[in-house]
C-alpha cells in the first residue's frame, strides 16, 4: 500500500481476476451437471462440454498470464527470471545434452565394438575357409585336419564340412546334418531356429562350410567386463509367418547357460545404464531367398565402456580420468554457483535502489519529501540514489519557494489593485482640452505615476512622474509622491488659492527627502492648466522635457530643476506656455523612448515625434496604441524592461 491508501501497483486483486468469464464457465459446468442428471442422452451434454473445456481452458491461460504478471512485476524477480533463463537454463540444457550425449555415445561405442569384435570372428573364419581351398589345390599348403585343430581350439564347438566334389574331406562329428548353401555366405546365419556365425566359400567343386553356434558365454567373451550382450530376432519374416531365432541352449556345463558376466555395479550417480542395439544381416539356411535380420544388444554402463576403451591394465588411468572429469564437473558446478551467487547479490543491490525509488516516490505523491534513500556502497546506483535525495532537497526547497512566491503574487496583485485605485478613474471634463494617459507597468505594480485633477472651476492640475526603479519600493514611493500631492491640492482647494507649480513641487521635494533614502528619488512634472487663457505653467523637476508638436513645429518644454527627494534645499522655477487649437502636448516617461533593440539602440525621442505625428489626424488613445505598438516592435522583447507611461494632451 502506498501512503495515500491505494492499492500499490502489481498487487494482485482477487475480485478483479474474478471476471465476467470466470462466471461463465461456473455456469456452464452447473449446467452440464444439470443437464448430465436431466438429459443423459441428450446431445447438449457434449456440446455444452466442449463449449466448457474451451472456456476453461481461456480461463487457465488467463489466470496463468496474470499470475506470471503478477509474479514478474517487481524488478528484482524479473532479474532474477533473466538470470534463470540466461544462465541456469542454458547451463541445465547443457548438462542434460552432455548425460544424453555421454549415454548415446557410450551405447553407440558399445555395441560398435561388439559388432566389430563379432565380424573379426567371421573374418578369421572365413580367412581359413580360403586357406583350406587353396590347400587343396596346393599339396604343399596346410591339411585341413591341422586347422580344424586350431579353430576348434579358438572356436569352441565349431561345426565343418570341407568336401571336394562329391567326396567328404572333412567332417565334424557334429555335421552330419549340415548341407552346403546354395552360395557363399559370411554373417550370422539362422539354422533350425538357432543362431550361428557361418562362412560358406567355393571354388568349382570344392566346399568349405563353418558354422560356429552362438551362445552367451560366446557373446560375453566378445568384449570382456562391457556387460550383458544378446543377439535377438528382430523383423525376419517370411510368408508362413515370423521366424523366431535363438541363441544355443544348454549343452554342458552351467556357464555355457548363464551368462558368466554381469552388470557391473555403478561408480557414483551419474553412472547409468545404457542399452543400445545394432542391427545385423542375418542368413536363413533353410531359405536362401529370405533376408533375415537380427539385433545385437548390449546392456552396460558408461564406466564400463570408458574401461574398455581404455586399456584394462591401466586401471589407475580410467580413475584418473573419471576423478579428472568430476573434477571438472564440481569445478564447473562452483563457478557457475559462485556467478549465481555474484549475480543474486548484484541483483539485491540493483533492486534495492529501485525499491527505495519507487517507495520514495510514493511518499512524494502522497506530500512527503521528507523521506530519504538510505545510501550503500559506492557506485553508480549509489550516485543515482545521492543525485535523488538532492533532488528531492531541491524539489522540496522549490516548492517552498514556489508556495512563498505564490503568496508574494498574492501580495502583489492586492498591491496591484491598490494601486490602481490610485490613478484617476475619470478624465476631467476640461474646456478645450481633451487628456489621454495610458501606462504599461514592467511588474505587477509600476513605479511610474500620472495624473489629473480639477481644482477649480477654471484650472487642472496634471502630473507625471517617474520613480527611480521598479517593482514594490518604486510602487510604494509613488504612492507616497500621489498622497503628498493630493493633499497639497485638496489644502489649496480648500484655501481657494491660487496654485504655484514651483512652490508645490518644492514642498514635495523636501517631504520625500526628509521620509527616504538618497536613493530613492523621482524625477516629476506638474502643471496647471487654464481652460479660460489656454495657458499652461508647469514646474519640471529632473524629468524628460515635454515635447510639443504644433502643426510641422516641435518644441521641448523647459526642465525647471532636479529631481525630487534628494536635495530638501533644492530650488524649482515655472515655465508658460499657451497651447493653441490643435497642439499636441507628449509627457511620456524614459520607457517609452529608452528601450534598445538588438544592436543597442535606443527608440528615441526622433522615432516617438515621427510616429506620433505620423497618427496625428487619429484619436489620442489610437496615437497612444500605435506608439506602444511601436516600441514593443523596436524592442522585439515579450515583456518590457521598463515602465512605460505616456500623456497626450490636445488642444481642441
Amino acid at each position: 500500500m502506498n501512503m495515500s491508501g491505494a492499492p500499490a501497483r502489481g498487487s494482485f486483486s482477487w475480485h478483479k481476476a474474478f471476471g465476467k468469464l470466470e462466471i461463465t464457465t461456473l455456469v456452464l459446468f452447473a449446467l452440464v451437471l444439470a443437464l448430465s442428471k436431466i438429459m443423459p442422452g441428450s446431445v447438449l451434454v457434449p456440446v455444452v462440454s466442449l463449449v466448457l473445456l474451451g472456456a476453461g481452458v481461456w480461463v487457465v491461460c488467463r489466470w496463468v498470464r496474470r499470475l506470471v504478471r503478477h509474479a514478474i512485476w517487481r524488478l528484482r524477480n524479473r532479474l532474477l527470471l533473466s538470470y534463470v533463463f540466461i544462465a541456469v537454463v542454458p547451463v541445465l540444457l547443457l548438462g542434460i545434452l552432455g548425460a544424453f550425449g555421454a549415454w548415446a555415445l557410450s551405447g553407440q561405442v558399445a555395441v560398435y565394438l561388439v559388432a566389430q569384435e563379432f565380424q573379426q570372428d567371421i573374418d578369421a573364419l572365413r580367412g581359413s575357409a580360403a586357406a583350406i581351398l587353396r590347400g587343396m589345390d596346393d599339396a604343399s599348403g596346410p591339411a585341413p585336419e591341422r586347422l580344424m585343430g586350431f579353430l576348434s581350439t579358438r572356436f569352441p564347438g565349431l561345426e565343418m564340412l570341407v568336401t571336394n566334389g562329391t567326396a567328404q574331406v572333412l567332417r565334424h562329428p557334429e555335421t552330419s546334418k549340415i548341407q552346403h548353401p546354395a552360395k557363399e555366405i559370411a554373417s550370422a546365419v539362422l539354422k533350425d531356429g538357432l543362431l550361428y556365425s557361418g562362412v560358406h566359400l567355393r571354388n568349382k567343386d570344392r566346399q568349405v562350410t563353418f558354422l560356429l553356434p552362438l551362445r552367451k558365454r560366446y557373446l560375453q567373451d566378445l568384449i570382456p567386463n562391457l556387460g550383458e550382450i544378446t543377439l535377438v530376432d528382430t523383423v525376419s519374416a517370411s510368408k508362413e509367418g515370423r521366424i523366431r531365432m535363438a541363441l544355443h541352449e544348454y549343452r554342458g556345463a552351467p556357464e555355457d547357460f548363464f551368462s558368466s558376466r554381469s552388470l557391473a555395479p555403478a561408480v557414483n550417480a551419474l553412472d547409468l545404464q545404457v542399452l543400445a542395439g545394432m542391427r545385423i544381416g542375418v542368413f536363413v539356411w533353410d531359405r536362401p531367398e529370405q533376408e533375415g535380420s537380427g539385433l545385437f544388444g548390449v546392456h552396460t554402463r558408461i564406466s564400463q565402456v570408458l574401461r574398455v576403451i581404455f586399456s584394462q591394465k591401466a586401471d589407475w588411468d580410467q580413475a584418473a580420468l573419471l576423478n579428472l572429469l568430476y573434477l571438472f564437473a564440481v569445478s564447473f558446478l562452483v563457478v557457475e554457483l559462485i556467478s549465481l551467487a555474484i549475480g543474486l547479490s548484484i541483483t539485491r543491490t540493483m533492486t534495492r535502489n529501485v525499491h527505495y525509488l519507487y517507495e520514495s516516490t510514493q511518499r512524494v505523491q502522497s506530500g512527503d519529501f521528507s523521506w530519504r534513500i538510505p545510501i550503500k556502497g559506492n557506485d553508480q546506483l549509489a550516485n543515482l540514489g545521492q543525485s535523488y535525495n538532492m533532488m528531492i532537497e531541491n524539489l522540496d526547497r522549490l516548492l517552498k519557494v514556489a508556495k512563498e512566491k505564490e503568496r508574494l503574487q498574492a501580495d502583489l496583485d492586492i498591491a496591484k489593485e491598490v494601486q490602481e485605485q490610485l490613478y484617476p478613474r475619470t478624465v476631467p471634463r476640461v474646456e478645450g482640452l481633451q487628456l489621454t494617459a495610458l501606462l504599461n507597468p514592467a511588474k505587477s505594480v509600476s513605479g511610474d505615476y500620472y495624473d489629473y485633477q480639477k481644482i477649480n472651476d477654471h484650472h487642472c492640475a496634471i502630473a507625471l512622474g517617474d520613480v527611480a526603479g521598479k517593482g514594490i519600493s518604486a510602487a510604494l514611493l509613488m504612492a507616497n509622491i500621489q498622497s503628498a500631492l493630493r493633499a497639497q491640492l485638496r489644502t489649496a482647494q480648500e484655501r481657494k488659492a491660487d496654485v504655484d507649480t514651483a512652490a508645490i513641487v518644492s514642498q514635495l521635494n523636501k517631504h520625500l527627502a526628509a521620509n527616504t533614502t538618497t536613493e530613492k528619488y523621482a524625477t516629476f512634472f506638474f502643471a496647471v492648466y487654464d481652460e479660460r487663457t489656454g495657458e499652461l505653467v508647469s514646474t519640471n523637476a529632473g524629468h524628460l522635457p515635454p515635447i510639443l508638436l504644433r502643426g510641422g513645429e516641435v518644441r521641448r518644454l523647459d526642465v525647471n530643476g532636479m529631481v525630487v527627494g534628494v536635495f530638501p534645499q533644492a530650488q524649482y522655477d515655472s515655465s508658460r506656455v499657451v497651447l493653441e487649437k490643435g497642439d499636441l502636448l507628449l509627457l511620456y516617461s524614459d520607457g517609452i523612448t529608452e528601450p534598445e533593440n538588438e544592436y543597442d539602440e535606443m527608440f528615441g525621442e526622433e522615432r516617438l515625434i515621427e510616429t506620433v505625428q505620423r497618427n496625428a489626424g487619429k484619436s489620442n488613445e489610437e496615437i497612444l496604441r500605435e506608439v506602444f505598438a511601436a516600441v514593443n516592435q523596436w524592442t522585439f522583447a515579450p515583456e518590457s524592461a521598463d515602465d512605460m507611461t505616456m500623456m497626450i494632451i490636445r488642444r481642441v
